[in-house]
């Protein structure tokens, strides 16, 4: 990972079912049919009338009346296993300052410099897209590609060890893609604006970080979520949009090129990327890092040719 974070917040340790449905509501148009009836109800009794006009509702919802168009993120378009993250616009990016006075508060190793590749805080527009709600696990990696090169074995524990090019490529391979750094990050902060996923104050059992279960020297003793290494995907609460596992873990490998002052020159709307560079963005922090890795505005670059056994994905769509 970057230099700048490789002791401790990103360390080379060796080069080695549920459907989430977004459904809007549509508009109904009561038939005339009904409307007359229902001027007429003033002949009833009152209990009778209160129930002739919930019937008559009912009916004229559920009648066939003509709705809205499906639009492209109605459920029966949903993919399987992937959440859809709305178009719109949210703000990008976190002050350096501020990142590194919120590193101090649980740990004495922290650098500001690490933090300034956040600024600055920008407004950023995003199309709609989809987008796993799991990172990728190794039962899947296996079997769509044959292999696992994950040091920390289990079906369900993250995939890890693969390189940026076999994560876009089993991406592809499922019809999908990496998401852009943008995307990933609109879709980790939930529709939210705290510091991480699920709050302002960093918690144990919310993300899997170098905790009092890591066996790193820079370990936050503070906290505990009883893994050492990697935990199985799903085994924190999720974020505002329901997607598991945004914060810690593994790193996720994105579609971006990486590059430090990146963002204070990237495009209000839809940005890709740099259109080159020596290392690959990463995103989320993982199981080796500072608490403070694990928010939804931290960036590392990454060698994409590099194996890390703290580096995942997920795809999009």
């Amino acid at each position: 990972m970057k230099t700048k974070k490789i002791q401790p917040r990103s360390v080379t340790l060796g080069k080695s079912n549920q459907k989430t449905r977004i459904i809007k509501s549509p508009r109904h148009v009561i038939p005339s049919l009904s409307r007359d009836l229902v001027f007429n109800t003033r002949y009833f009794p009152s209990f009778l009338k209160t129930k002739f006009l919930l019937v008559m509702m009912l009916w004229s919802i559920f009648s066939g009346v003509k709705a809205e168009a499906a639009p492209l993120s109605s459920a029966k378009q949903t993919p399987a296993n992937m959440v859809h993250v709305p178009a719109g616009k949210y703000l990008s990016g976190y002050l350096a300052e501020r990142a590194y006075n919120e590193c101090k508060k649980n740990n004495n190793k922290c650098r500001k410099a690490w933090f300034e590749d956040e600024e600055p805080i920008k407004e950023i527009e995003i199309d709609e897209f989809f987008i796993d709600i799991y990172e990728v696990t190794q039962k899947d990696y296996k079997k769509v590609t044959g292999k696992n090169p994950s040091m920390f074995k289990g079906d369900n524990r993250p995939v890890e060890n693969v390189t940026w090019g076999e994560a876009n490529q089993y991406c592809q391979k499922i019809g999908k893609r990496l998401p852009t750094e943008a995307e990933w990050e609109k879709a980790s902060k939930g529709g939210k604006y705290t510091t991480y996923v699920w709050g302002n104050v960093v918690e144990s059992n919310k993300a899997n970080f170098c905790d009092a279960s890591c066996s790193h020297g820079w370990n936050e003793e503070q906290f505990s979520d009883g893994f050492e290494h990697t935990a199985p995907v799903g085994s924190f609460p999720p974020n505002g949009y329901g997607l598991y596992d945004m914060a810690g873990n593994v790193y996720e490998w994105v579609a971006d090129w990486y590059e430090g002052d990146y963002n204070s020159v990237r495009p209000t709307k839809n940005p890709k990327g740099p259109a080159s560079g020596d290392e690959r963005s990463t995103r989320g922090g993982s199981w080796i890092n500072y608490s403070s890795g694990t928010r939804p505005t931290d960036r590392s670059g990454a060698d994409p040719d590099e194996r890390y056994e703290y580096g995942g994905f997920r795809c999009a769509k």
